[in-house]
Parts: C-alpha cells; structure tokens; sequence
C-alpha cells in the first residue's frame, strides 16, 4: 500500500468480502494420526496460505453447508503420540483469477465472467 488512496481501496475489498458472511467455519483440524489418513497428510503439507479449499458440513437439523474458502493460517501441534494440523479458513477476500486453479481459473464464471 503505497498511498492512503490504496490502503482505503484494500479496506473497502476486506469489508465488501465481509460483509455478508452467514454461517463460518473458522478452521478445520487434521487429526494425521488417524491410520490411513493419507489425503490428511498429503493435505496438511501441501496446503499453503491463500489456497482455496472446498468445505461441506453437516449441520444440526440434518442440514448441509458447502463453503468455498481460503486458507488464512496453520499450525502443527506434533507430541510423541500425536500430531495435528488446524488450518483458519475464511471467506476469499477478492474473488480473481488464480493460475492453475480448478475454481479460481476459469474464464467465464464468477468475477472472470464480465
């Protein structure tokens, strides 16, 4: 952010992509202690901040939420007899155009539709 002009546009972006936000999930955690758990721990190491990643929940009452968010943070809590990995998730700040992305890199969807 090199002027006040630029650091007032990136404030109105996060409150524009905030704004509307309904039910959250705040963060999932890996157990990759779990035997078998292969895809948890090919995820824990590859996923990076920003990368997006695709959420469903069952909900009380029977209900299913399908979310759409970004990786914020992680951490690894790794002891002698365990060993997790939580990932922040949110809601993207600024939909756009990811190189390689299966959701992030299609013309014509979303904000790469106009």
């Amino acid at each position: 952010m090199d002027t006040n002009q630029a650091a007032l546009d990136y404030a109105r972006a996060y409150v524009a992509s905030r704004k509307d936000t309904e039910t959250r999930c705040d963060a999932i955690e890996l157990d990759l202690f779990t035997p078998n758990y292969n895809t948890g721990i090919l995820a824990a190491l590859t996923l990076d901040f920003f990368d997006p990643v695709e959420i469903t929940t069952n909900q009380p009452g029977g209900s299913i939420l399908n979310q759409t968010l970004q990786v914020f943070g992680v951490s690894h809590r790794v002891t002698p007899n365990s060993w997790k990995t939580t990932f922040t998730t949110l809601e993207p700040i600024i939909d756009g155009f990811i190189l390689n992305s299966s959701l992030y890199g299609v013309l014509d969807t979303s904000v790469l539709a106009y």
